[in-house]
């Protein structure tokens, strides 16, 4: 980890000598305590290390002008653990790509957000916020995509995206890959999308998902909605679809104090498992904006649980956490 580190520090040394690359990220810290963690009863709590409020991150952005309105860009982008100090998996986790762009959009090689991803980012009422409480990160199919060559183009407010995750698996072009288009329209207080995403496992099961849902914004307040579906082909006993749904309203009640709320269900036919799982939550949080980069959150959320998602054999949950979160 200490070499991972000084690597690191070298690199942002090299991003200073260099124009046009950006050292980025976010720091939060924070505490949780969750009732009912297991069969007892018992509470916990505790530090929600890789982010609470927003999830940990440091990253490199660089870009070069090719001229005649051209560039080529690189993103590199790790998770890592406040409490320890630890790096979150390999080390650039999250996204390794580099790619080229215009007028004409931008074409990316690497590991990269997903379309579902991208596009429910912007209609999830927290903004892929409290990550490990609600289900909007769950909906989104993996968040990054391995071996994705990804376009992105604009048209107006419209975006497109297109993604194609090469399988490397022989004499297969399916096994192992996936596939999925997104389009999103952002216009004044209005915006939207939709996408599709189908990956198909090394064992030739598909995975198909799709998502759609919009935000408005009117006065101090912004209503959003989403909705996101998955099924998963098994390779016995039938087809596991999983639906996530979500409703919200956020309220600027001055300046820096910021109110929302929101109700997230996730529903899970399994067929060989229990009966249809049930998991409805709803989420109050304020967030008290110091700065343009650092704001103090608290929220309070109560679970409710039922078939295969119940947790710890238990039907309820309530949980509540505070903290400090620093973008970069």
């Amino acid at each position: 980890m200490k070499h991972t580190f000084v690597a690191l520090l070298a690199m942002g040394a090299a991003a200073h000598a260099a124009a046009d690359v950006t050292i980025y990220g976010s720091i939060d810290g924070g505490l949780r305590n969750l009732t009912n963690v297991d069969a007892a009863g018992n509470s916990k709590l505790s530090m929600n290390s890789t982010g609470i409020f927003k999830s940990n991150r440091l990253g490199f952005i660089g870009k070069e002008d090719l001229g005649d309105g051209n560039n080529a860009h690189f993103n590199l982008e790790n998770r890592f653990k406040t409490a320890t100090g630890e790096q979150v998996g390999v080390l650039f986790n999250v996204e390794s790509s580099v790619g080229l762009g215009g007028r004409w959009g931008s074409l990316d090689v690497g590991k990269q957000f997903n379309v579902a991803f991208r596009t429910i980012a912007a209609y999830d009422t927290f903004g892929i916020r409290y990550v490990g409480i609600v289900n909007a990160i769950n909906a989104t199919l993996g968040v990054s995509d391995n071996n994705a060559v990804q376009y992105t183009g604009n048209a107006g407010p419209y975006t497109v995206r297109a993604l194609y995750g090469v399988g490397e698996q022989e004499g297969s072009t399916t096994r192992g890959s996936t596939r999925a288009l997104g389009v999103s329209y952002r216009k004044g207080s209005l915006n939207y999308g939709g996408a599709y995403t189908r990956k198909t496992s090394v064992a030739g099961l598909d995975t198909d998902h799709y998502t759609l849902g919009g935000a408005y914004v009117f006065g101090k307040a912004r209503a959003s909605a989403g909705y996101a579906r998955q099924r998963d082909q098994m390779a016995v006993g039938g087809d596991t679809v999983t639906k996530y749904s979500w409703a919200g309203l956020q309220y600027n009640v001055t300046a820096p104090l910021q109110l929302i709320g929101a109700y997230y269900l996730t529903t899970r036919d399994q067929p060989l498992a229990l009966p249809t799982g049930r998991k409805g939550t709803f989420i109050l949080s304020a967030t008290y904006w110091l700065s343009k980069r650092t704001n103090l959150y608290a929220e309070v959320d109560r679970n409710r649980y039922a078939g295969n998602l119940l947790t710890a054999g238990r039907s309820g949950q309530t949980g509540m956490s505070a903290g400090v979160n620093m973008d970069f």
